[in-house]
């Protein structure tokens, strides 16, 4: 249960969370302005004998208190938003018929109007003004003949509906520029996400699209009950390349590595730059035994490469290390059990693939995230 002032649950990472928080604040400040008016009127109305127009108003507060407190509940605002806008709707139709107090009754459509299409958004929003404003035309033109409402001029009318269509209009455009600068808002915000998630060189996913996505794929294990691995690889001697061809050339050959590790994995599984010359995978729906088959199936490939195209003399490899995920552990952890594995392969000549169970037999005791 969420008031008008209380911090989100979550933070506001992405320009859909900070549009929602928007949304909540403007329909507290509505409701809470809204029931002032309504009380203080209903009041008003009740010490100057007008009972009808009082117990009316009374009513309509009610019923934004019981819409509130389903909001405060359940927090969807979106139903909210129709229901305060049907009661205005009614609010509307009574005021016109009525006439309120001395005729002004049909003044108060001006800011309800404005509400519903701030509410309910520049499309629903204005469809429902237009609706309003039907009716309210057929009220005008008609009720006074056949005694439904009091006897306002034709100049009255005319100007009214007139006013009021001009207001929707304007309130819509308003609302209108509004959604669009935040459409444009939220796909500026969604490149600029997209940029701090991704390598520039691989244009794979860095440390941090992958840390999103390593969470990502602990929610569905734990949902459906079934582990991933990691596997973590490194070109062998690459910095001896590096000195060796350039810089330039050596961009090249992390570019067509990245280029052959992605056409040897599944379409579920999601490759990033971890760092320097070191690669990581995270291999979705894979036991420890399906990942170090994967991952040898990617360094067979990588051996494979044909020296002339990478413009170097001798063959490129890389080592790889293996790991499964287990429930509980961290990515830190997930990463330094697979690291371990990988700095064995290095150990043991390189261009090879270790697992977490290759190092627990290494030591001498047993692998425990096989028990």
């Amino acid at each position: 249960m969420r008031s008008l002032f209380s911090h989100p649950r979550q933070a506001l990472n992405d320009f859909n969370s900070i549009e929602v928080e928007r949304r909540r604040i403007q329909y507290h400040l509505i409701f809470l302005i809204g029931a002032f008016i309504l009380a203080a009127f209903a009041l008003a109305s009740y010490i100057n004998l007008r009972y009808e127009i009082a117990y009316f108003l009374f009513g309509s507060l009610l019923a934004a208190i019981g819409i509130n407190i389903f909001v405060l509940k359940t927090e969807n605002h979106k139903i909210a938003a129709w229901l305060y806008s049907t009661v205005m709707l009614v609010q509307v139709v009574y005021l016109i018929i009525s006439g309120g107090v001395e005729a002004t009754g049909p003044l108060w459509t001006y800011p309800i109007v404005v509400i519903i299409i701030s509410l309910l958004g520049h499309l629903h929003g204005y469809f429902l003004s237009l609706f309003v404003i039907a009716l309210l035309s057929v009220l005008l033109g008609f009720g006074d003949s056949y005694g439904l409402t009091p006897h306002y001029t034709d100049a009255f009318k005319i100007r009214f509906i007139a006013t009021l269509f001009a207001l929707s209009w304007l309130v819509w455009s308003l609302e209108f520029s509004r959604a669009k600068a935040a459409a444009l808002l939220n796909g500026l915000n969604q490149q600029i996400l997209d940029i701090s998630r991704t390598d520039q060189l691989t244009g794979l996913l860095n440390r941090r699209g992958l840390e999103e996505n390593f969470n990502s794929e602990v929610n569905r294990s734990q949902r459906v009950n079934q582990s991933f691995s990691l596997a973590l690889m490194d070109i062998d001697d690459f910095k001896a390349m590096n000195d060796r061809y350039g810089h330039l050339l050596g961009d090249e050959i992390l570019k067509q590595i990245a280029n052959v590790v992605q056409s040897q994995i599944r379409n579920i599984d999601t490759l990033a730059r971890w760092g320097g010359e070191e690669f990581a995978i995270l291999l979705d729906k894979s036991s420890l035994a399906d990942a170090a088959y994967i991952a040898d199936k990617v360094r067979k490939a990588i051996q494979e490469l044909n020296p002339e195209q990478s413009q170097i003399s001798e063959r490129i490899t890389i080592s790889i290390g293996v790991a499964e995920y287990q429930p509980g552990q961290s990515m830190l952890e997930l990463f330094d059990a697979a690291d371990n594995a990988l700095y064995l392969a290095k150990r043991c000549g390189k261009n090879c693939v270790r697992t977490t169970e290759d190092v627990a037999r290494e030591n001498g005791r047993p692998d425990l995230s096989l028990v």
